[in-house]
């Protein structure tokens, strides 16, 4: 398994509600290396209850679509699993996400599904977003963690 650098695990380590965007639960869910083996301690520490993993209810509907299209019940069984997982909450869009969320895709360009998505991971009080998304990088409102910064760093 790969090691991450000390600031990378620092941020993994200390960090106890984070957001993950989509393609990091994508990544979790099919064992993608590299990207499996940087998610999996992360997840171990939820199911040790060190750390509370937040999604949007946008994430949720995300992972569903492939499966959906491809007739995998395997899948949708899986996603349906992780989500339910103690340590792990899946939240709705309300009315103060959508204004935070008109908000961010205002300042930052993001698409709107990104906003509502980092909109969530502000109201819910996240310490950290992980994902793989380089346009976020740029964002000020919660440390983001690119896994593709990590791996390339490796």
């Amino acid at each position: 398994m790969r090691r991450l650098g000390l600031a990378e695990n620092l941020q993994l380590s200390r960090s106890r509600r984070l957001l993950l965007d989509t393609n990091a639960f994508i990544y979790f869910l099919t064992g993608l290396e590299p990207y499996f083996s940087l998610l999996t301690p992360l997840f171990e520490r939820v199911q040790r209850r060190q750390a509370e993993v937040i999604a949007s209810v946008i994430t949720e509907a995300e992972l569903l679509v492939r499966p959906s299209q491809q007739g995998d019940q395997e899948a949708l069984e899986r996603i349906a699993g992780l989500l339910s997982e103690d340590g792990i909450s899946v939240l709705p869009v309300s009315r103060p996400t959508a204004r935070s969320a008109a908000v961010l895709r205002a300042r930052n360009g993001l698409k709107l599904p990104d906003a509502i998505i980092v909109a969530t991971a502000v109201g819910a009080g996240c310490d950290l977003i992980v994902g793989n998304d380089g346009r976020w990088r740029r964002l000020t409102e919660v440390p983001y963690l690119h896994l593709e910064d990590v791996v390339s760093t490796a």
